[in-house]
């Protein structure tokens, strides 16, 4: 057996959210396992790393850590640090059976920008170990995605071929992308698809026809409960005999599950004059943060390589942004995603609503979705609904035949006004 090991040094989390990232993948080429910790729980990896690997020529080792402060090291990797600078972890060699990579991140406002990467990337090289990726420094101040997103296309296979083959990958990058991509959480790890090795092959997953796309970015689960309502709208009409739909059925999901359950839809050239629905409720946390689960989403997006692949460009969108006024970044979320869509090729079918916790969501709320389902289904079918489908959330041929009693309706509000 054959354990990769990822460790990791955070103190606002974006470290950690990498590494776990990391850790929930499929363990690449030969390796096993992948075992995730703290950089200061070293001690528990380490007895493995003195001995030569029982499968391939060295252990694999991945350090993800940040720099605090001005040049500082995260609580939770202090006790590392010290070990490495210390003489006689020097006499021992401990990293002399290991390939590793290192990943640092760190602000360009500070004057030691990434000192705790560049410390681990030299001492683990002096304590005998095989540098398999050239030291990566991601930039705070610019924007983490632009290093974090090519240095983790790549690491895997890195990381692999040096302790298979014995020798150091070139420092350039690779061009292939044997495993996909993944963006960090900050704290809810998600499982991303990727490339699996020739030696367990599985067949794509299946891909529902012509789905509806609704996803959500949310903290303290407003977003979360208004897409669940607009998907089980939607859902209760695809039981409605006599309603003309469009969408063939419902995905709603995380942000951050983009990837492995709407992307490859999206991507597929619709019938002629058609295109793809995709709705967007996210929420702005703290001062213009994302949300845990959409932090993966968010950098897709503002990635350059993203923009050249326009993968929006099959796709008809509207954004609900949840925000609150007291704050200065007012649903910041939503403004970059109905912003950044637009770049990426997509179709704006409404305005980018914002609604305001500090007044009240519903004012906004409530007349966004009571028209949106209809909205995106119109534009999304190349003309007019027929008034048989969704009208303002409701089946209106239903509710004509139920005149006389209580108008059956079909409205994603309703949850929300008995919480």
């Amino acid at each position: 057996m054959a354990t990769l090991y990822v460790l990791y040094g955070s103190a606002t989390g974006n470290a950690e959210g990498i590494a776990k990232d990391l850790a929930n993948k499929t363990p690449p080429g030969h390796f096993t396992s992948i075992v995730c910790r703290p950089l200061d729980e070293f001690k528990k990896c380490s007895s493995d790393w003195v001995s030569r690997p029982s499968v391939g020529c060295r252990h694999g080792i991945i350090l993800i850590s940040s720099t605090t402060g001005n040049g500082d090291v995260p609580e939770n990797a202090g006790r590392f640090a010290r070990y490495i600078k210390r003489k006689q972890t020097l006499e021992l060699q401990p990293f002399q059976n290991c390939a590793f990579a290192v990943l640092g991140l760190g602000d360009t406002n500070y004057d030691q920008f990434c000192a705790v990467g560049h410390l681990l990337d030299k001492r683990l090289k002096e304590l005998g170990g095989t540098r398999a990726k050239k030291l990566a420094c991601a930039d705070e101040a610019t924007g983490l995605e632009d290093v974090v997103e090519p240095w983790l296309e790549t690491i895997f296979s890195d990381i692999v071929k040096a302790c298979t083959e014995g020798s150091a990958a070139p420092p350039h990058e690779s061009t292939s992308n044997p495993v996909a991509s993944v963006v960090p959480t900050l704290a809810k790890s998600q499982v991303c698809e990727e490339t699996n090795s020739p030696e367990t092959p599985v067949s794509e997953p299946k891909q529902e026809k012509n789905p509806s796309s609704t996803l959500y970015g949310s903290e303290t689960g407003n977003a979360e409960q208004i897409a669940k309502d607009l998907a089980e709208s939607y859902e209760s009409i695809l039981g409605n005999p006599d309603a003309q739909i469009f969408f063939q059925s419902v995905v709603c999901c995380e942000l951050d599950q983009f990837k492995k359950k709407c992307l490859p839809v999206w991507d597929q050239e619709p019938e002629s004059g058609t295109k793809h629905g995709v709705l967007i409720i996210a929420s702005t946390t703290g001062n213009g943060d994302s949300p845990e689960n959409s932090g993966r989403f968010i950098r897709f997006v503002k990635r350059k390589q993203t923009a050249e692949s326009q993968p929006f460009r099959h796709v008809n969108f509207a954004v609900l942004g949840l925000g609150d006024t007291n704050y200065d970044q007012f649903c910041n979320i939503g403004k970059t995603l109905d912003k950044k869509l637009t770049e990426l090729g997509g179709t704006r079918v409404k305005p980018l609503a914002c609604a305001d916790e500090a007044t009240g969501l519903e004012d906004t709320v409530d007349p966004w979705i009571g028209s949106i389902l209809g909205e995106i289904t119109a534009a999304c079918r190349g003309g007019g609904a027929p008034k048989s489908i969704v009208s303002g959330a409701v089946i209106d041929k239903v509710e004509e035949e139920e005149k006389k009693t209580e108008p059956t309706e079909v409205l994603v509000s309703s949850k929300l006004d008995s919480q």
